[in-house]
């Protein structure tokens, strides 16, 4: 039977409760939550008095899982099963709430009521704040010994020295402890969402060739505004086009913004790669304004961009009587209905990023991060098992069956089934050879097979972008399968040598910043549209800076490039 971990919840908690909950929502918790622990090296660790499951005699372990609509079984489930049999155990698992806040919510409060916890949470979304604040009060047992040992973490130990070095920036805390381990599958689709397309048709019909700079998209735009490509005698036609308000790279402001400077949605860092700055607090960002003000006061870029809702987008592309767009920016080919047979997709191609006036020719490029979902409680008799078992999911084998399913059935990596399949990236000539190949497709699939990916896991992006889809209906030429392999030469490599990334705040300088990292990216996003659009004069633009340091600017950088120092010791 499935349980739900907290089933039981007891109704003495809701006194202490209603300040941690608070905290939880701002990305913390309440000062002196989680079980009581002389340290956190020592919680935990005493292998002693370990639980016995009363039907097979075996060590049980206990594991609370966040919910997948997918998964039909968990307790007769092939990788639970796989895993009981490797183990020597029998596993327990408790389901916790589908919906991330309502989980993070209800993890909140089983570390602040004090009550016995599951062995293991195995799930995503808990901020790292909150990961640093259960570590420190003792709810989450440090792992950095077990990590270090071979012996323990055998298969840990066995990724790359590079790679590895990535994971364990992401799950070491800012007091220096590691309280989780992790899932690390980088994906180059997903690394640059900030897709430009551009509508070749219309460059085909005008006799006008791609454009490679911002100066050209800006003749290109006025063609196809005032010359009527789509044909249908209406001047109609949107010259640039997108959605501020989204939130998969179809804010096509941003992607334009990096021809000037680079912005991934955050602060970055100077030319010199160690110092932190607001790349919306520069020069170059006010150029970038005052180039797209000058787009949007010649009717070449569309205002809806920062009115329309997912719905009027989606609208505005798949229009049927006639494509409207000229260019758009777009992570995800689903805005497109049946993109593969869409006359209007179809039509587009992928823009290259535009270099601007300095030369620069960015994307919003967003390393990956690896994301902890495997954490150690202190109510856990033996921890050096847990620890085990999820260095399990590090195996290749484990790690494919925890994505894919069951080995054979789900998916191959033996060498007479890669050799019949192969992907756009070895038919552009990206990689050597197909890593595995998905035979099912099981990810879409309702299944007792896997956990649907939750659980630590290790693929290089070489490996996860060499998997073939080997299901009947897929077929490597369909312009969606080539736009990846495009998307890599034209995407992966256009960013900065050196991205802000993998930092970690300490409770304090959370407590100092999250005013004003809540606060500021939407006061930019407003400004943007402001300034765009002529609602605000590039004449304010000292008005403007001083009202993001009036919110906290210099704190907020102030303490990233604290947290950026530490990870660079």
């Amino acid at each position: 039977m499935k349980k739900s971990i907290y089933s039981g919840l007891k109704k003495s908690w809701k006194k202490s409760l209603s300040m941690g909950l608070v905290l939880c929502v701002l990305g913390m918790s309440a000062a002196g939550c989680g079980k009581t622990a002389e340290t956190t090296e020592t919680a935990g660790t005493t292998g002693t008095d370990v639980q016995v499951s009363e039907e097979s005699g075996k060590e049980k372990i206990t594991i609370a899982l966040q919910a997948n609509s997918f998964i039909t079984d968990y307790d007769d489930n092939y990788l639970t099963k796989k895993l009981e049999e490797e183990m020597g155990v029998d596993i327990e698992i408790y389901q916790l709430p589908a919906d991330s806040n309502e989980m993070k919510t209800k993890i909140s409060l089983m570390v602040s009521g004090g009550e016995e916890l599951p062995d293991v949470f195995c799930t995503y979304g808990i901020p790292q704040e909150l990961i640093l604040d259960y570590g420190s009060k003792g709810a989450f047992i440090s792992l950095n010994d077990y990590l270090d040992n071979p012996e323990t973490a055998p298969n840990f130990n066995a990724i790359p020295e590079e790679e590895k070095q990535a994971i364990l920036d992401t799950i070491t805390s800012a007091d220096g402890n590691i309280y989780s381990l992790a899932k690390y599958e980088p994906q180059s689709w997903n690394l640059t969402p900030y897709r430009m397309y551009i509508n070749q048709a219309w460059l085909d019909k005008l006799g006008l060739d791609m454009p490679e700079t911002t100066d050209e998209l800006h003749e290109v735009l006025k063609a196809f505004v005032n010359n009527d490509p789509n044909g249908n005698g209406v001047k109609d036609e949107i010259g640039v086009y997108g959605l501020a308000a989204g939130g998969y790279g179809e804010n096509i402001t941003v992607a334009l913004m990096n021809s000037f400077i680079f912005y991934n949605g955050g602060l970055s860092l100077a030319e010199d790669g160690k110092t932190v700055i607001a790349p919306y607090a520069t020069e170059e960002w006010k150029k970038g304004l005052a180039y797209m003000a000058g787009l949007y006061s010649e009717g070449l870029l569309s205002a809806s961009i920062f009115t329309d809702d997912s719905t009027q987008f989606k609208a505005v592309l798949n229009n049927e009587a006639a494509n409207l767009v000229g260019v758009v920016s777009a992570g995800s080919t689903s805005n497109w209905a049946d993109a593969n047979t869409n006359p209007n997709f179809l039509e587009m191609e992928l823009l290259s990023p535009l270099q601007g006036p300095d030369g620069i020719a960015y994307t919003p490029y967003t390393p990956y991060n690896s994301e902890p979902t495997w954490y150690i409680t202190s109510s856990c008799k033996n921890p050096e098992l847990a620890v085990k078992m999820g260095d399990l999911f590090f195996r290749q084998d484990i790690s494919m069956t925890a994505r894919y399913g069951e080995e054979g059935v789900d998916w191959s990596m033996e060498d007479d089934v890669l050799s019949k399949y192969t992907t756009p990236y070895i038919d552009m000539g990206i990689f050597d050879k197909v890593t595995a190949v998905d035979l099912s497709n099981l990810w879409a699939q309702n299944n007792n097979k896997s956990w649907h990916n939750i659980g630590p896991r290790y693929a290089s992006l070489t490996f996860t972008d060499g998997v073939a889809l080997g299901t009947e209906d897929y077929n490597p030429e369909l312009k969606t399968e080539q736009l990846k392999a495009q998307n890599y030469l034209k995407y992966q490599s256009a960013h900065p040598e050196h991205v802000l990334s993998g930092y970690k705040y300490t409770l304090e300088e959370t407590e100092r910043i999250t005013e004003a990292a809540t606060n500021i990216p939407d006061f930019v996003k407003q400004s943007v549209a402001e300034f765009v659009t002529g609602a605000r004069s590039l004449e304010d633009w000292d008005q403007y800076l001083e009202e993001l340091n009036n919110m906290g600017l210099q704190e907020y950088i102030e303490c990233t490039q604290a947290a950026y120092d530490r990870l660079n010791k």
